[in-house]
């Protein structure tokens, strides 16, 4: 499972580099935030 890891850490560093933190702390919130307001409506419910 460990091993599995390795590429993900790798591939993460390049990117890393590449794509700006602050977008990427960004995007994260927001889905947060999405998840949570849907978790508050019971949306899960609907399925």
């Amino acid at each position: 499972m460990l091993i599995a890891d390795v590429p993900a850490v790798f591939v993460g560093n390049k990117f890393a580099a590449k794509i700006p933190m602050k977008l990427v702390h960004s995007v994260a919130a927001a889905i947060f935030a999405i998840m949570g307001v849907l978790t508050l409506l019971e949306v899960d419910k609907l399925f």
